[in-house]
């Protein structure tokens, strides 16, 4: 039998989530969901001037967060950095975010474009995952989450197949990696948003496509919002979503019904 966590560890100081690729779009939508939660959150991005942008508006209303620089691609330095942060900020959750998308037909997908794809989206994802739980094993206790897609189950509507297949292989190590660690007391789930209202979705599909597939895709009608991705996250990493590992929890409005 898995052994309860320490709560008086988790009760005498703030709990920490760092959040991959959180300084814009989906990621800052957990981050802030995060902060509403009470967590000290980290906003881990290669765009450090949006991530310490972030940090500031989140201060401003509050909340505590801290910038730091990483690219999911340099697993080195983004293991170093993960192992470094936990020092100071015991980390209880990791969220692998960073992600990169473009539509580009398949018989025109060049071994660049899909290299490209593959490193931030599967590569990066794993290393973070990886390095999350190097961190919280010794301690018994911690959730990874890492963001796949409704691609991920089927094919989205554009020119996709690189972005989907990477998004298929996220929720696959998502179920593995869980099975793997599950009795260290590390819990591994993954959230599968469906088309959000983020500048990424905005440049990959025009006002009027984006307005047609609400109609035609989503019965509740509408777009999803950062915030609703991490509510869900805010969720699987809660003490409410102890018994769920290896689990992949769709939010997507009902488009996979």
């Amino acid at each position: 039998m898995i052994a309860k966590k320490d709560w008086a560890f988790n009760m005498n100081r703030k709990k920490n989530a760092l959040i991959t690729g959180s300084a814009q779009g989906i990621g800052a939508g957990i981050a802030r969901s995060f902060a509403l939660a009470g967590y000290h959150v980290i906003i881990a991005d290669t765009a450090t001037s949006s991530a310490h942008r972030c940090v500031e508006e989140l201060t401003s209303e509050g909340f505590t967060a801290t910038a730091l620089e990483i690219d999911v691609t340099d697993v080195g330095n983004l293991q170093k950095a993960i192992h470094q942060i936990d020092k100071d900020l015991p980390l209880d959750c990791v969220v692998a975010n960073a992600g990169v998308a473009h539509e580009i037909a398949f018989e025109n997908v060049s071994e660049s474009d899909f290299d490209t794809v593959y490193s931030v989206n599967v590569r990066g994802a794993f290393f973070t995952l990886q390095a999350g739980f190097r961190c919280m094993s010794a301690r018994g206790s911690g959730s990874l989450i890492a963001i796949a897609s409704t691609s991920s189950f089927t094919a989205s509507t554009g020119h996709m197949t690189v972005y989907d297949s990477s998004k298929g292989a996220v929720r696959s190590m998502i179920g593995a990696i869980a099975k793997e660690v599950a009795t260290t007391g590390v819990r591994v789930n993954g959230v599968a948003p469906g088309t959000v209202q983020t500048p990424l979705s905005e440049s990959l599909a025009s006002v009027s496509d984006l307005e047609r597939l609400t109609q035609t895709k989503i019965p509740l009608g509408r777009l999803g919002t950062p915030a609703e991705i991490g509510s869900a996250c805010v969720f699987l990493a809660s003490d409410a979503a102890e018994y769920i590992c290896g689990h992949t929890l769709v939010v997507d409005g009902g488009w996979l019904t």
